[in-house]
């Protein structure tokens, strides 16, 4: 008896038979892909979001795993609401980003394409190659880490070369992952270049190739501070920022002063 319960216990701690037990954020992506949801549950995605972004780590690669082997499933409301999960809000840290643009992400995401389209794409299909256009046309142009992002780009030609159409992408829907325009302090710009290095060098250690270890054996040099060189001055940049938002509402100020009675101000009159 007190074996059986042993067992038992053993097998509530780990899961079924043979497999590890699921960590939190496995168990809110499962909670979220339930094919009982017959919409997205916001709420959960955003908690999921939240989760990512706070726990950092190896936290954007385990959900990137996670999600595209729930997007291959056979139930097509379930790749619907994995495709779901990959919201905006956890695209716009750069550790996800990278998750994203890896070749094993994205080739898992298109791994059941056909070589040739088909005449009528399916639901998830298209909402695939959405996210890939969307990808393409704001992480892949306005991140300060484009250079990194190459395979969501290769993809895209790939993909087109095939004969895929994607589908028309409204800017404004997909603006959140364009970079913000709220002035941010050194201490935060720091912060933000230390999270996209430690990202950078995870994923480079994981694919172990020799220019990947020459690359982090780099990297690792300029987050220890032993390459000058390399280093950014945050509080340099944030003065330079600053400026920058001075001289434009110097610009403004003229712009308003010299404004006289009768005259409009037209669409696309702005203030580089």
């Amino acid at each position: 008896m007190e074996a059986a319960s042993a067992r038992y216990a053993t097998r509530d701690r780990f899961g079924a038979w043979g497999e590890p037990a699921m960590t939190p954020l496995q168990r809110y992506i499962q909670n979220a892909v339930d094919p009982q949801n017959f919409e997205p549950n916001l709420a959960l995605n955003l908690e999921i979001s939240d989760l990512i972004n706070s726990k950092k780590g190896n936290a954007p690669r385990e959900a990137a795993i996670a999600i595209v082997n729930y997007v291959n499933h056979r139930n097509p409301n379930v790749s619907l609401l994995a495709l779901s999960v990959r919201s905006k809000q956890v695209l716009a840290r750069m550790p996800s980003r990278l998750t994203i643009s890896t070749k094993e992400f994205l080739n898992e995401l298109v791994r059941r394409f056909p070589e040739r389209p088909p005449i009528r794409p399916s639901r998830v299909q298209m909402r695939i190659l959405e996210a890939i256009e969307e990808w393409r046309l704001t992480i892949c142009q306005t991140s300060r880490y484009k250079e990194d992002l190459g395979f969501i780009r290769d993809m895209h030609r790939l993909l087109s070369y095939k004969g895929y159409m994607f589908p028309e992408i409204r800017r404004e829907d997909a603006a959140v992952l364009n970079p913000s325009d709220n002035l941010q302090s050194a201490d935060e710009m720091e912060e933000e270049e230390k999270a996209a290095q430690s990202a950078k060098l995870q994923e480079l250690i994981r694919r172990g190739g020799p220019e990947d270890l020459q690359e982090a054996n780099r990297l690792m040099k300029v987050m220890a501070g032993y390459d000058t060189k390399h280093k950014t001055d945050y509080r340099a940049k944030a003065a330079e920022e600053v400026s920058k938002i001075q001289e434009k509402a110097r610009l403004l100020e003229e712009r308003l002063q010299n404004f006289k009675d009768g005259d409009k101000v037209e669409d696309g009159d702005v203030f580089e």
